[in-house]
């Protein structure tokens, strides 16, 4: 069976989401989903305007963040329980 691709551009909202739980949630269905964390290495990889990829499940994720500015990232980052650390190491 092939693997499906699933692309997920982040918005500046749903960047501040993933920044506020650690983790990313996909609805595959109304009553399941796919949840992964986002590792420090992730999140620097995604606000360096690279792309993340990741196989779970039978899907290939590749996550990559809207070109929101690095001001507004850094802001979002310094606000994030998880994420704040890395607020200046963009």
């Amino acid at each position: 069976m092939e693997n499906k691709e699933i692309r997920i551009l982040l918005t500046e909202g749903t960047f501040t989401n993933m920044c506020k739980q650690g983790f990313i949630t996909y609805f595959t269905s109304p009553t399941s989903r796919i949840e992964f964390p986002i590792s420090s290495a992730d999140m620097r990889l995604i606000t360096k305007g690279g792309t993340l990829t990741r196989e779970l499940e039978g899907h290939v994720f590749n996550i990559a963040l809207q070109d929101i500015g690095t001001e507004m990232i850094r802001e979002i980052l310094k606000r994030s329980p998880v994420f704040s650390g890395m607020a200046y190491d963009i």
